[in-house]
């Protein structure tokens, strides 16, 4: 599996004290809440949710455990960053993007229809992986377009978090994982009573006479056997 893990180029620290000015915030849709903004930009409540159910399936199919759905906010804002400091890319071509996919169904063994049962199992539709797939593409665009200039992945990302304005609506987090049940397998509700073991039928002679029926006396009521030893 493609991990999609962000690998970004270290900006020049001269040009990296120039904060560049905060792009126009975009509008919300009433449909679609952000769960999160990054300078102004807003990550929506389905945008997230997907990205979550989609790490999911690649995940499963990889073999590996899928991250938390914080996990996935997390690298969405880093993504954002990211195509945020680098400049305008051209987006990827369909055959670029059906390659990648490609590349990743041949590393997790599987057949493109193996892939979309997987999605359909969480209510996703393939053109979801192709959403995926493309912005991973973008990504990585937006990384070779930054100046590399020494130091890690980690320290860039410190910094540039520091410095941007990152809002999280954890409320509106809580309210998309309610909408998307997929995201939170929630533990399974008995649909009836466990059966309680029963005893097998039978017949006895009582010690004054007469007989004594199990399956009579339980008619009456709960029964207690208790079973003694024969002495003498």
């Amino acid at each position: 599996m493609v991990v999609l893990v962000l690998v970004v180029a270290v900006l020049s620290r001269e040009a990296a004290r120039i904060a560049p000015p905060p792009p126009t915030p975009a509008p919300t849709s009433p449909v679609d809440p952000a769960v999160a903004t990054v300078n102004g930009q807003p990550i929506g409540q389905n945008f997230w949710a997907e990205a979550v159910l989609v790490d999911q399936v690649m995940s499963g199919l990889a073999g590996v455990p899928a991250p938390a759905p914080e996990e996935t906010l997390d690298r969405l804002i880093n993504e954002a960053l990211v195509v945020q400091a680098a400049p305008a890319q051209e987006m990827p071509t369909d055959e670029e993007v059906e390659a990648q996919i490609a590349a990743l169904e041949a590393s997790w063994g599987v057949g493109d229809g193996q892939v979309v049962a997987a999605l359909a199992a969480v209510g996703l539709e393939r053109e979801a992986l192709v959403r995926a797939v493309t912005r991973l593409l973008v990504v990585q665009r937006a990384q070779g377009a930054l100046e590399v200039e020494g130091g890690s992945t980690e320290e860039w990302l410190a910094w540039e978090r520091g410095r941007a304005q990152i809002v999280i609506y954890r409320e509106r987090m809580q309210a998309a994982l309610s909408l998307w049940p997929s995201i939170v397998s929630p533990l399974p509700t008995p649909t009836s009573e466990p059966a309680r073991p029963s005893a097998l039928d039978f017949t006895l002679e009582r010690a004054g006479g007469g007989t004594f029926a199990l399956s009579d006396r339980l008619a009456q009521g709960p029964v207690v056997l208790v079973f003694f030893h024969r002495c003498g």
